[in-house]
């Protein structure tokens, strides 16, 4: 089975708003799919990542430069991921059509991104 990360993009802050009884339905939404993938599975794992604290490094002038991120001008932000094994790609995308992620806001999308096996390239490496 191949491996697959499901990048979840979302506008920035679109959740930070709602009230706690719906930010609970909605985790309970995610817990639900994950665990469905996770009796069949599928699941690897995943994560819902932190709206704060985030910093990008980038080279400049070639030394690496710490900077704050995502910025409110940012299109969209990646709130969190899953990975998943699936026979091919066609299978990575019909579970990631079932995200809970792609109802909760029509603004919402889902990245999918194959996992390279590196095993031989550590062999070789070795």
């Amino acid at each position: 089975m191949a491996q697959y990360m499901l990048l979840l993009h979302q506008v920035p802050n679109y959740n930070s708003d709602l009230p706690r009884e719906k930010m609970l339905e909605m985790t309970k939404r995610y817990m639900a799919w994950a665990d469905s993938l996770r009796q069949k599975g599928r699941m690897v794992g995943g994560e819902k990542l932190a709206v704060g604290g985030v910093r990008h490094i980038r080279t400049k002038d070639g030394k690496p430069v710490a900077s704050d991120g995502p910025y409110a001008e940012a299109k969209d932000v990646i709130g969190g991921y899953f990975v998943i094994e699936a026979k091919d790609a066609a299978e990575a995308e019909t579970i990631a059509r079932d995200c809970p992620h792609l109802a909760l806001s029509a603004t919402n999308w889902v990245e999918i991104r194959p996992i390279d096996d590196m095993t031989q390239a550590r062999a070789a490496a070795s």
